[in-house]
């Protein structure tokens, strides 16, 4: 599943966190400093998919203790799931069959393509 922050939601950086306004609800919020970083994957986009995301933190912050990086794993795909349910991330499930119909869409057809 793969993230991007939603159109209404204006935020900026500073200090080590993230200051979110939705312009949806009307609503402030602020994220510490894990949270920022998180964010900030996001909004970078590379990568924006749950996996990736939780696969990097998990590398900076757990990567000698593989049940350490079980933890921050869950705890990165909980947090983002919080922020998507709140309207501040919007989530892309049709990532994968986007890529799939481009990928038959470049593949060659008819009597030119591969024989079997």
């Amino acid at each position: 599943m793969r993230y991007r922050i939603a159109p209404d939601v204006v935020w900026m950086a500073d200090d080590g966190e993230v200051r979110l306004y939705d312009g949806h609800s009307g609503e402030f919020q602020t994220l510490n400093s894990t949270g920022a970083e998180l964010w900030l994957l996001v909004s970078e986009g590379n990568p924006a998919d749950a996996a990736g995301i939780a696969s990097q933190m998990a590398q900076r912050y757990a990567a000698e203790d593989t049940g350490q990086a079980a933890v921050v794993v869950r705890d990165v795909r909980e947090f983002l799931d919080t922020l998507a349910g709140q309207g501040l991330l919007l989530t892309d499930t049709a990532d994968m069959a986007d890529m799939t119909d481009v990928a038959d869409d470049l593949a060659p057809s008819g009597p030119a393509g591969p024989s079997a």
